[in-house]
């Protein structure tokens, strides 16, 4: 576990909490909610990166928390997005819950140096140093993709699903006879208890 990793988790709990603050003293506003949103975004991130540590529950506990307040005092801003005759959902709550991430098998075809635009398998810039400001990295100009597969743990943290698809005879079934394709959809899971992470994908 890194110091930068145990940062991104310091960064969401503050952003959660001075949202929670203002909430509560100030009532709800469009600039908390902003706020708000933007820390269940990094505390999903947190949880990616945190992943087999102890820090991964304290993850899990602020962002369920973040979660409900957002739920609760910010309900316009949980509904389900409908486009294409179809209900996607997108929220980082729900998406951190289920541990299902992206592993694609790539052939670099070409790839530069940033800071020469050489090769940089002969250029003598080191990838993670910086030079005149900036910082070199290897870029990669053309690949093909092999393969992509789902698992548990992925090599790059945040390579996570960011939108499922909720198919519409499910949302039909759970709202009964009033439901209309494209009627406004809340999703009230942040307004229940946890039932813990899923690991569908384990490797």
């Amino acid at each position: 576990m890194t110091r930068e990793n145990e940062g991104i988790l310091e960064s969401g709990e503050a952003t959660y909490r001075e949202a929670r603050e203002e909430t509560i003293s100030r009532g709800p506003s469009p600039e908390t909610e902003m706020k708000l949103r933007r820390s269940l975004a990094v505390l999903r991130s947190a949880m990616d990166h945190l992943e087999d540590t102890p820090l991964f529950e304290e993850a899990h506990r602020v962002l369920d928390e973040a979660g409900e307040l957002a739920r609760t005092a910010y309900p316009d801003g949980c509904h389900l997005e409908y486009r294409d005759n179809g209900y996607f959902h997108g929220c980082p709550v729900a998406l951190a819950h289920s541990r299902v991430a992206l592993s694609p098998e790539l052939l670099v075809r070409e790839a530069e140096c940033s800071v020469c635009h050489g090769d940089p398998r002969t250029c003598d810039h080191i990838p993670g140093e910086i030079y005149n400001g900036q910082v070199c990295h290897r870029r990669i100009t053309r690949v093909d993709i092999l393969d992509i597969m789902l698992v548990g743990r992925p090599a790059t943290p945040d390579a996570r699903i960011q939108e499922i698809s909720i198919p519409t005879p499910e949302i039909a079934r759970s709202i009964g006879e009033k439901f209309k394709p494209g009627i406004p959809v809340l999703c009230d899971r942040c307004l229940k208890p946890c039932s813990g992470v899923a690991r569908n994908f384990e490797d």
